[in-house]
């Protein structure tokens, strides 16, 4: 009988062998014994754990990338936005652990897979993740932390900057739910149809876009975003973070709160006048915000296309992917019917 891939074992024995990995990690390259506390975060693109030495009160964010991980290199380029960031002081961020060696990225070796492995080791930001968007002062020091990472994009060069971009062409046109053969089936015919209609237009207002790309988060949405203990807004999980439109973070964390204020009469739009206008306090606003927000707020749900259509078949995901999936189809099918697309600020 031929030996088990990775890939065919159920999703608790792929963790049991990822936790172990972790554990065998940590005391050889950060000092940590592998008895620490391993308390899982999430196992979707990459595994997470939060860290926790025994009898200390210090923890990490140890990350074990092994689905269509970035390349080492461009984890250290993340590595190295994170500590500029830090070190600036203006948002809180996971700053980054060196090894003992110095590096910022080890490479794992997983059984059965046939991809390369890798893990990173980051500083926890306490807090509490989905900051009350309600909550007096709430909404603009989210838009204040977004406006940092761009503010220091723009301030602070950092030297071979190897990362994705995040453009029409990247999401759109080569993005996985209209190139991959496992995604484009889990997208369905009419889906398809759907985001090739969708990709037309949105090329059309994006393809003479005059903003320059800059270094962009990437996936800013709320739950990335950590209500700190003694006020203020942190920014974690970097890991697409690349070149890009400030406007796509800007509609992310729009979009996120939109799903879940669009209820309530205007809470979406006291958030989004909030949360401009504390960005604005920071940095100044994209010139082209008003005229591309919408377009901007389609390529980040066609961002979320492509992580789900191509990882239904992790269980995490499968758990609300779907209904993902049909939900955001819907709502470019209204789109395309000539309604204003959910987030558009009108």
């Amino acid at each position: 009988m031929p030996p088990t891939t990775f890939s065919e074992l159920s999703h608790s024995d792929q963790l049991h062998v990822l936790d172990g990995l972790t554990r065998a990690a940590l005391p050889i390259h950060y000092g940590i014994p592998a008895t620490a506390e391993l308390e899982l975060q999430q196992y979707e693109d990459n595994a997470v754990w939060r860290v926790t030495p025994v009898g200390s009160e210090t923890s990490y964010v140890a990350r074990l990338s092994i689905r269509d991980g970035r390349p080492a290199d461009q984890q250290r380029s993340e590595m190295a936005w994170l500590e500029s960031l830090a070190a600036s002081g203006g948002v809180a961020v996971p700053g980054p652990v060196t090894t003992s060696s110095g590096d910022h990225v080890v490479p794992v070796t997983v059984p059965g897979h046939d991809q390369p492995a890798t893990l990173a080791l980051l500083h926890w930001v306490p807090g509490t993740a989905e900051p009350p968007y309600q909550q007096p002062g709430v909404a603009a020091q989210m838009g204040a932390a977004t406006a940092h990472l761009h503010r220091n994009a723009a301030t602070v060069d950092i030297p071979a900057f190897d990362r994705p971009t995040w453009d029409y062409e990247t999401i759109l046109l080569k993005g996985a739910a209209l190139t991959d053969p496992d995604a484009t089936v889990n997208l369905g015919d009419h889906g398809r149809e759907t985001l090739r209609a969708v990709a037309d237009r949105v090329t059309q207002a994006l393809a003479t876009d005059p903003s320059e790309h800059t270094r962009i988060h990437g996936d800013l949405h709320r739950e990335n975003m950590i209500a700190l203990p003694n006020g203020g807004v942190g920014v974690i999980d970097f890991d697409d973070c690349g070149w890009g439109s400030p406007i796509l973070d800007i509609a992310t964390v729009l979009s996120s709160i939109h799903r879940i204020a669009h209820t309530t009469p205007g809470a979406y739009e006291k958030f989004t006048r909030d949360f401009l206008d504390g960005y604005a306090g920071i940095f100044p606003l994209p010139d082209d915000l008003d005229d591309l927000l919408e377009p901007y707020l389609l390529l980040r749900d066609t961002f979320v296309l492509n992580f789900v259509t191509g990882a239904l078949a992790n269980a995490s995901v499968a758990e609300w992917g779907h209904e993902r999936i049909a939900g955001i189809l819907a709502n470019m099918d209204a789109y395309l019917a000539g309604q204003p697309y959910p987030g558009r600020i009108r």
